[in-house]
């Protein structure tokens, strides 16, 4: 006689699905059928069937009842790691869909880092506003770490942060960049005017304000150089507080020189100079098929005036 056959064809009602995975979720999270049914909009009896049904589909007991409750098993909490993945993988799905429409309607979310806000934002934003686009933008601003996850989780459709060749991971395309000299700013009046930066241990003998810059600068608030670390005293969220405390005492701070210009113009801050350039760099990043989405391309294009290609 045939030998026969272990193997179980999943039908299409034998297919576990997401709907599956949360009712096991809430139930874990409360404990209890009759508050789990609450909060699924279910009686007591149809939640109590589900989970009978769903523990003979898959073969085995998802939760152990006893005086405390409903206590999940290793396959229940199996269920919901593994169901939290395919929930990421729906939601970046759906965001894909959202904006596969054309120009009309629609948000495109944006991340930045602090340099990227106070420096190129306001320019594009003001682009955007003269433009008469027929979809809406939305802003936040992110360290270079939380800008990366974000965007790997389609939390956000574009991040133009402070990240380096390295950073970008292999499912991530960088259009665009922009590096810029990094200088040292200090008030009128300050020692010191007038003397050569020869290193950056130099600045380091003076009290040290900045934003927190990401590590991606070369260390975790600030470059290093030569083996010489900036340790700031005061770690702030912008260079708008910087600027301020900077102007009013004898803290020095660093960054770009564009964020410096004004103030450098109206004697309001010294820039001291480097012996040699250090430099600020930054990237847009975008996946790739997101970027084949027509608003989510304007609006690199609008970066685009401020960046270069690469």
């Amino acid at each position: 006689m045939p030998e026969t056959s272990n193997t179980h064809v999943q039908g299409a009602n034998d297919v576990i699905d997401i709907s599956d995975i949360h009712m096991i979720k809430v139930v874990t999270e409360v404990g209890s059928i009759n508050k789990a049914a609450e909060i699924l909009s279910v009686s007591q009896p149809t939640l109590s069937k589900k989970i009978s049904r769903l523990e003979k589909k898959v073969g085995v007991e998802l939760f152990n009842r006893d005086s405390v409750g409903m206590v999940p098993t290793e396959a229940a909490k199996f269920l919901i790691k593994e169901g939290n993945g395919l929930r990421a993988q729906l939601q970046v799905i759906e965001r894909q869909l959202e904006l596969m429409s054309d120009m009309v309607g629609g948000t495109v979310r944006v991340g930045v880092g602090p340099i990227i806000e106070q420096q190129l934002l306001a320019k594009v934003l003001l682009d955007f506003a003269e433009r008469d686009y027929q979809f809406k933008i939305s802003v936040v601003t992110m360290s270079a770490d939380v800008l990366l996850d974000q965007l790997k989780k389609s939390k956000i459709d574009l991040a133009v942060g402070p990240f380096v060749h390295s950073d970008v991971p292999d499912d991530i395309v960088a259009p665009l960049k922009t590096s810029e000299k990094l200088v040292v700013a200090v008030r009128q009046g300050h020692d010191a005017v007038g003397r050569q930066v020869e290193d950056l241990q130099a600045i380091s003998n003076y009290k040290i304000i900045t934003p927190n810059i990401p590590a991606s600068l070369g260390g975790q608030v600030m470059v290093y150089l030569e083996n010489a670390e900036l340790e700031p005293d005061i770690i702030c969220e912008s260079y708008t507080m910087a600027k301020y405390i900077v102007m009013n005492s004898d803290y020095v701070t660093a960054g770009p020189e564009s964020l410096f210009l004004n103030e450098f113009a109206s004697g309001e801050l010294v820039k001291l100079e480097f012996p040699y350039d250090v430099y600020w760099q930054s990237q847009c990043l975008v996946k790739p098929e997101t970027l084949l989405m027509p608003i989510v391309k304007e609006v690199v294009d609008l970066f685009a005036q401020y960046m270069e290609a690469q």
